[in-house]
């Protein structure tokens, strides 16, 4: 038995749906245990790309169980979409029953809260996962096990609706919401998503009892975690290794390996500080060579040599077993490739641990450790063999986070991965 979780360790959009999907095929279940559908995960199969927002990522193999935990906040309009647009044969799918209901109130309510920070804006993606979040702390959220009851729907609304209008009348936005209306929305998704809904803590552990190998698939990055990210440009989870085990309903025990999932690179979509960010033509020859443009959104995103700082804080808080290194093969054919080893801050001063002030992390500079690009043609994956100076480059990695590299990944398709 191994429980296996996959953790983002940067800002997200580190490629955690490929190295799912790639690990999948060794797994009985694949669990998402947070985030909504502002995740974006592109799994490449056979040419075809498959963006799922929701769905965990083995749910393209039709051997395999997936489950939406209760960690995750549930769209159920973007659910039955993604559902009705795979193609063929899929894997099981079952919902928690304590996953929380995206509403219809929950998206109005994001935009208008994201335009009324002006100049502060987070760059949230609007769909309403921000709001839900707060209603679920705020003990007024409306869970999947709620669809089942009618008498448990209304009562839910009728705490719920109403201080949402209050806020949607704050923030000048008009709506023309019912108790009766949102109840016809949610039977309506009871008949299409019921047959899904389960105890799925319950049913997670008892395959783990029978040594079932389970993946706990995490969504966006620790850096943009509630707790440990640059806060206030954060998600309303937390995309570790903590959050994996409660978000999936296990004991954090249970967990045997974690996987930190981290590009060649970096990238960042939304605001807030970027200590190795290139806003210069090497930036813009990644973000082109390397397709960086949101999943969910479509947002170019910003793009920075790898910062090994960040990684140690992800490695501290989140423990992670191994390394798996996407989009290496970005970086093919570059002169010279740099990566971020320390900070220098303002005052000169030496930092080698991620601060948590984001007006201090505003005024540090990288400092850099440079390495000798490798030629493409080099790279034979279908037998295992990378260039010299691309092992050094990975060998640095490693060596200086103290974690192996476990997988490589040099390009969006399965068959472009290489076990280490």
């Amino acid at each position: 038995m191994t429980v296996t979780s996959i953790i983002g360790a940067q800002w997200g959009d580190e490629g955690k749906g490929k190295i799912t999907d790639f690990l999948a095929d060794k797994s009985k279940v694949v669990v998402r245990s947070q985030g909504g559908n502002n995740a974006g995960h592109t799994i490449v199969v056979d040419g075809k790309k498959h963006k799922l927002h929701l769905l965990p990522s083995g749910i393209l193999r039709t051997d395999i169980i997936n489950v939406i935990g209760n960690g995750v906040v549930v769209n159920p309009v973007v659910l039955l979409k993604e559902l009705a647009n795979l193609d063929g044969e899929r894997g099981q799918l079952f919902i928690s029953d304590r996953a929380h209901v995206v509403m219809p109130y929950h998206k109005m309510l994001d935009g208008g809260e994201e335009s009324s920070k002006g100049e502060s804006m987070i760059g949230t993606t609007g769909n309403g996962i921000g709001p839900c979040y707060s209603d679920k702390a705020s003990r007024i959220g409306i869970r999947m096990g709620d669809l089942l009851d009618d008498d448990v729907i209304i009562e839910r609304l009728e705490k719920a609706l109403p201080r949402n209008q209050a806020l949607l009348n704050h923030y000048g936005i008009k709506d023309d919401l019912t108790i009766n209306g949102l109840l016809e929305t949610c039977k309506a998704w009871r008949k299409e998503l019921g047959g899904f809904i389960t105890d799925t803590s319950l049913l997670v552990n008892q395959h783990i009892d029978i040594g079932a190998s389970v993946l706990l698939e995490g969504a966006q990055g620790v850096h943009i975690d509630i707790e440990y990210g640059t806060y206030p440009f954060v998600t309303s989870s937390s995309p570790t290794t903590a959050g994996a085990a409660l978000g999936s309903g296990i004991a954090p025990s249970k967990i045997s390996d974690v996987v930190g999932v981290t590009k060649a690179y970096l990238t960042r979509v939304g605001s807030g500080p970027f200590p190795t960010e290139l806003e210069d033509e090497v930036g813009e020859i990644i973000r082109e060579k390397g397709q960086e443009f949101g999943t969910t959104t479509g947002r170019p995103r910003r793009c920075g040599w790898l910062d090994l700082v960040m990684l140690e804080l992800s490695n501290r808080i989140c423990g992670f077993t191994s390394l798996a290194i996407t989009k290496l093969d970005i970086l093919s054919d570059m002169d010279e490739i740099k990566v971020c080893v320390a900070y220098k801050g303002e005052d000169g001063t030496d930092i080698n641990h991620f601060p948590s002030s984001l007006s201090y992390l505003g005024k540090c500079t990288p400092v850099y450790k440079s390495f000798a690009g490798w030629p493409s043609e080099d790279i034979d994956i279908s037998n295992g063999i990378i260039p010299k100076k691309m092992k050094n480059f990975l060998d640095f990695v490693s060596e200086s986070l103290n974690i192996p590299i476990s997988i490589v990944s040099l390009g969006p398709g399965r068959d472009e991965t290489i076990i280490f």
